[in-house]
């Protein structure tokens, strides 16, 4: 076997293998967890990409490496997947996100199905775009949530993630494509495969050295309502807790624009200690999430009273410290599961009746 194979082959199998250890050590958690279950996807699939993408392999298992290709074709849906989960603390899945899921695997089922590659290269590069686009989005989402983030350990690594994960897995979808075109020179497979490696190893690593920050229970994504603060917190910041919730019953979150930074100078205390305050001591992972448990209630209780049944719900919004009508939609629809539309309307009819009844 020629020797540059045997080593494309040691770089892919050696990734396939940190991807399989990542994987197995999420696999107690997928069951109370969604970014657990998405990452434990991610590795599998990664694992199935880089032995599907080995040379030596598809020569000598032909049909194995075939049926790895579906799920090797989905790892980066499955990325995008798991960096919204991981980056943006969902905890509720929608239909729409399983959209790019069939694109992406289409060209290698229809191999499997017996076409030939040469036949559907076009379908190939199709999915190789997709991937890309994706990664495009993985990154908007990384750094426009650098602000609000306040898990420290994931705030700081967020460039490293867009650097070392996104741009590689972009890089490695350009080599693919270039690859089926047949431009890619022997050692460019290499380069592949090295870059495969080190970011398998490196997501793995930095996922199982910070598993409770990156990994939350479903039920801890999103805070219940009025948590306490906990007796064994020390005075100085059971001091600040409660100087924040009272800043913030006077009607500080109705400010637009409103920062974590801004919220600090008011308290007159460092922003790091207000984050960590937030985080540890009240349980919200961002600050978006914090804001919106008091603006959401105060829409609520607007909404579903008739004497403001007149006032443009875009107005309660701005009032409220919204910029547009489009963040406060998603946000209370976040929150509710209703549009501001259906839930005044409920309410409000819910209000006439219970007037109806206290009248007989």
């Amino acid at each position: 076997m020629d020797a540059l194979i045997t080593l494309d082959m040691a770089l892919r199998g050696a990734a396939a293998g940190a991807c399989l250890i990542l994987a197995a050590a999420l696999l107690p958690l997928v069951g109370r967890s969604l970014t657990a279950r998405f990452g434990a996807l991610f590795a599998v699939a990664a694992a199935a990409y880089g032995i599907a993408s080995a040379e030596a392999m598809i020569t000598a298992l032909p049909a194995l490496t075939t049926a790895l290709k579906v799920p090797a074709m989905a790892a980066g849906v499955f990325f995008w997947w798991f960096a919204l989960a991981m980056f943006c603390d969902m905890n509720r899945w929608h239909w729409s996100r399983l959209i790019p899921l069939p694109i992406a695997v289409l060209p290698a089922a229809l191999v499997l199905l017996g076409l030939s590659e040469a036949t559907i290269s076009g379908l190939y590069i199709a999915t190789e775009i997709l991937n890309a686009a994706l990664m495009v989005h993985v990154m908007v989402i990384i750094l426009n949530g650098s602000t609000d983030d306040l898990v420290e350990c994931r705030r700081k690594s967020r460039t490293l993630w867009v650097g070392a994960v996104a741009l590689s897995i972009i890089a490695i979808t350009i080599m693919h494509t270039l690859d089926l075109a047949g431009l890619m020179p022997e050692e460019i497979h290499l380069a592949q495969a090295a870059t495969l490696l080190l970011v398998s190893c490196g997501v793995t690593a930095y996922c199982l050295s910070a598993q409770g920050d990156f990994f939350p229970e479903d039920r801890d994504v999103v805070r219940n309502r009025d948590p306490q603060i906990e007796p064994s917190v020390a005075a100085a910041d059971r001091h600040l807790a409660v100087e924040l919730r009272t800043l913030m019953a006077n009607g500080a979150y109705t400010e637009a624009g409103l920062t974590v930074g801004r919220l600090a100078d008011q308290l007159g205390t460092p922003e790091h200690r207000l984050r960590q305050v937030i985080n540890q001591q009240l349980g919200y992972r961002n600050f978006a999430a914090f804001l919106n448990e008091y603006r959401i209630k105060a829409a609520r209780d607007a909404l579903s009273d008739p004497a403001q049944s007149r006032r443009q719900i875009l107005q309660i919004a701005l009032d409220l410290g919204y910029g547009s009508i489009a963040p406060f939609n998603r946000a209370f629809r976040a929150t509710t599961g209703q549009t501001p539309t259906q839930f005044r309307r409920e309410a409000l009819e819910e209000a006439v009746t219970m007037d109806g009844v206290v009248a007989e």
